[in-house]
């Protein structure tokens, strides 16, 4: 079972998490979150094969559905879940671990920032990433910004 452990901004993390967190506080200007509308990729084209950017729809319980889904995400999981609500996600399991951070970003209106080992295709990895919300009027989440990098951990 994959569990994480979230982190706060002070603790040691892939330096490109804590640019896309820069990148996200800055979009955010005075608001309590950026609308999705402030996200420009080509201002992120060094970590655009690293991240998802999701629409947030309905309430109860919310649905998640991935508009862009990074090549480099792709390459790794072997699944593209583009144009994709997550619950057609093939694993299972990481469908579930996914869907809890989601849930927390939409609940608390705040990143979550998350470190988790795991063993993948015989690879001790090291995943570490940013979740942030997005919103169009300011209160309500309607998105979800993901930024997602891996080590090996040989």
């Amino acid at each position: 079972m994959r569990t994480f452990e979230q982190l706060t901004v002070g603790t040691s993390l892939h330096p490109k998490i804590l640019r896309m967190h820069e990148y996200w506080l800055a979009k955010r200007a005075d608001r309590l979150m950026p609308a999705r509308s402030d996200i420009d990729p080509l201002e992120l084209r060094d970590c655009l094969g690293n991240l998802c950017i999701v629409e947030v729809t309905g309430d109860s319980p919310p649905r998640f559905r991935f508009r862009l889904d990074g090549s480099s995400l792709v390459l790794s999981t072997g699944f593209d879940m583009t144009g994709k609500f997550l619950e057609e996600m093939p694993d299972v399991e990481y469908q579930r671990f996914v869907a809890a951070i989601y849930r927390r970003v939409v609940e608390t209106r705040a990143p979550v920032f998350v470190v988790n080992q795991e063993d993948w295709k015989g690879y001790d990895l090291q995943v570490e990433s940013v979740t942030m919300p997005l919103s169009g009027d300011g209160v309500r989440v309607d998105g979800i910004l993901d930024a997602i990098f891996t080590a090996v951990q040989r």
